[in-house]
């Protein structure tokens, strides 16, 4: 009996020993996340031990990241094998971080929970952080627009506008992906949405996008994107307080058929 009393204490003296050897987070920039958004985690990894920790890619210090769906068990694989951190020494004291999207590394395109979390191995020795649940949600939908590309025929562009709610405010994302390659391109958060008019969606027959939408009751954003068939790049965002005095006649129109619907809506009591 004293003999299985001291192997308890030992393992336990050895388990709390360990547990202060690595301290490891992973923490994620949201909750939810739309489908196509780059999924932010910071990652850090605080050396509490006496010797120094060197991470180097395949050795037997390193630190890895876990992730499944909530309703399967198996962890899925990796499809890229840059390391999560660079090669580093992090000195006893030290804490190492690193800002990474991990949609790079795993495929995470489909909508549903997933959970993540994050193992250290020191001297052969593993430190888990424990699993924090996130959701990929395909957004609620306000409007869509299609892009045709005159050298390539067989290739279209689909544009979606979405809405969620993230802090307490709604917010507006650009959702992208081309048919029949099924290329999807990340999704871009516009900008807070204020749901007193719809958002305007252009596409022109050169490859500009323009999304017009209400941010506040007196300011309106503007984003314009280059849609090119092997490459998508923001030209322009811009807070407007009257998008009236924009250079183009295209945004000129869009504002001012913003401006009929609004009109249209107010109730005839309403002189203001």
């Amino acid at each position: 009996m004293k003999t299985l009393k001291l192997i308890a204490c030992a393992l336990l003296a050895a388990s709390c020993s360990s547990a202060q050897q690595l301290d490891v987070r992973v923490d994620l920039a949201h909750n939810v996340f739309i489908m196509g958004e780059p999924i932010l985690i910071t990652l850090s990894i605080a050396n509490n031990s006496r010797n120094p920790m060197i991470l180097v890619a395949d050795s037997a210090d390193k630190i890895e990241l876990e992730i499944t769906r909530e309703a399967d068990q198996d962890v899925l694989d990796l499809r890229n094998s840059t390391p999560f951190f660079p090669t580093m020494k992090i000195n006893p004291g030290q804490m190492a971080q690193q800002t990474l999207e991990i949609d790079k590394w795993f495929t995470l395109c489909d909508a549903g929970k997933y959970m993540i979390r994050a193992v250290a191995t020191k001297g052969g020795l593993r430190f888990e952080t424990r699993k924090k649940a996130f959701d990929i949600v395909p957004g609620i939908p306000l409007k869509e627009g299609l892009q045709m590309f005159v050298d390539k025929q067989h290739l279209q562009r689909k544009f979606q506008l979405v809405y969620w709610m993230r802090e307490q405010a709604n917010r507006l994302f650009l959702r992208i992906e081309d048919t029949p390659t099924a290329q999807a391109w990340d999704t871009i958060d516009l900008g807070v949405l204020s749901k007193v008019s719809e958002p305007k969606l252009d596409i022109s027959p050169k490859g500009e996008v323009t999304v017009i939408h209400r941010s506040t009751q007196d300011a309106f954003i503007r984003t314009v994107l280059w849609s090119l068939p092997t490459v998508i790049e923001i030209a322009e965002r811009n807070v407007l307080a009257d998008p009236d005095v924009s250079s183009t006649e295209r945004v000129r129109s869009l504002y001012e058929d913003m401006q009929k619907e609004e009109k249209e809506k107010k109730p005839w009591w309403k002189f203001w």
